[in-house]
């Protein structure tokens, strides 16, 4: 089967990518010949997430001519696995090209922004369905854009991507949180597919180090995209609310990128002064970071937003590294409160709870490497080959689909 994937990364961006790294090579090891198109081209320094044995071209998208996907219908694909552009209409013309199988990593069509939160009064998670009242709802909650043509922009893109879900052959999910989105969303039912979320790299699993009262710093890491709606600034000023004891015995990394990056460097340095030992390291590769987690105690997921699941969950709990994380999204499914590590209330979201929550993980030792432990465990169960054979039979379905409704069409 010849299959296109379509995405806006094949550098190291954030979960997409993550996902891309692991699932483009088995595709072409189930004998699939896969090309992949990016929309956005990499710096020379960034890190290409695919092999060389993946053929990838760039896709820009700044325009929605014919002759921007020419290059992709000339190949006469099976079908796209589409991840996901920031311009719909190149989205639709993908989805003429052949069967397309949507992966909903995000809430891209179901809310005016994309973010699925309110960030007044407070950062909170949204539960209504994109309509005409959530124009209501946009300057009163900030839910993004300050200017009207921001606003009515948006939310027409949004709308186009409403519909791009209803033409999809199929939509599919790491989480049943985000297939129940679709759901709400006018997709099918039959045609909403929760794949089975597996861990990435199979890094080396090891327990998590033991502790006792008087040994050196907790090492607590942040792992992701450095942007408002992952929380980072929750996390620091979480940190500046801990006991003060504990305090002094923490250790912060944060590995990733982003456009808060600056902000969590600058805001780092005064907590520095009060103590507590805050770092910075780019995106790393899967080895490098089966390395970090090999080295961490406490994995911390402060997500404002709803996540859609969090595989850094997974890869993280395979090296025996428990997490606390707002109960927000698709994180219980992978995070288990009192078993793998603690969910802290997002009702509401704050960085006193969160504090609340490290200090109630670091407080019992013991406690914390038996949920290290469990993390290790349910991890080794999410396996890349149960996802990759529900995702092949999704394609084929998807293809078969296809050609059964032309058939039938032709001899109408």
């Amino acid at each position: 089967m010849r299959i296109a994937i379509a995405t806006r990364h094949i550098h190291r961006a954030g979960g997409v990518e993550t996902y891309l790294e692991q699932v483009a090579p088995e595709l072409l090891a189930l004998g699939h010949d896969v090309r992949v198109w990016y929309e956005f081209a990499p710096d020379e320094s960034a890190e290409r997430i695919l092999p060389a044995t993946v053929h990838a071209a760039h896709l820009p998208c700044t325009n929605a001519s014919g002759g921007v996907v020419d290059n992709v219908a000339a190949w006469k694909p099976d079908a796209v696995f589409l991840h996901g552009l920031s311009n719909p209409a190149v989205e639709e013309l993908l989805i003429d090209i052949a069967p397309t199988v949507l992966f909903l990593h995000a809430y891209h069509g179901t809310c005016i922004s994309g973010t699925k939160t309110h960030l007044y009064p407070a950062g909170v998670p949204c539960s209504r369905a994109l309509g005409p009242g959530c124009l209501l709802q946009y300057y009163p909650r900030h839910c993004g854009g300050w200017h009207p043509v921001t606003m009515i922009t948006s939310y027409r893109q949004q709308r186009r991507r409403q519909l791009l879900l209803a033409r999809a052959a199929f939509v599919t999910t790491l989480s049943e949180h985000m297939r129940q989105e679709a759901i709400v969303h006018g997709v099918d039912p039959a045609r909403a597919v929760h794949l089975p979320p597996f861990t990435p790299a199979a890094p080396k699993v090891i327990a998590a180090r033991p502790r006792e009262d008087g040994q050196d710093r907790w090492h607590l890491l942040f792992a992701g995209r450095m942007e408002t709606l992952k929380g980072g600034h929750v996390l620091l000023d979480a940190l500046s609310q801990l006991d003060d004891g504990l305090r002094r015995r923490v250790r912060v990394t944060f590995a990733g990128d982003g456009r808060e990056r600056t902000r969590l460097e600058h805001r780092g340095t005064a907590l520095v002064e009060r103590g507590v030992d805050v770092r910075f390291v780019n995106w790393l590769s899967p080895a490098d970071r089966t390395a970090l987690f090999q080295n961490v105690d406490l994995l911390v997921v402060p997500s404002v937003w709803p996540e859609p699941f969090g595989l850094v969950g997974l890869e993280a709990g395979a090296s025996g590294v428990p997490a606390v994380a707002f109960d927000v999204g698709g994180i219980r499914e992978w995070l288990t409160d009192g078993v793998t590590g603690r969910l802290v209330s997002a009702s509401p979201i704050s960085s006193a709870s969160l504090a609340r929550g490290i200090e109630d993980c670091l407080s019992n030792p013991g406690r914390l490497r038996k949920w290290g432990t469990a993390a290790s465990a349910a991890s080794r169960t999410r396996t890349l080959g149960v996802h990759m054979e529900t995702l092949n039979s999704v394609l084929a379905r998807a293809t078969g689909h296809h050609r059964t409704a032309a058939f039938e069409l032709q001899h109408a």
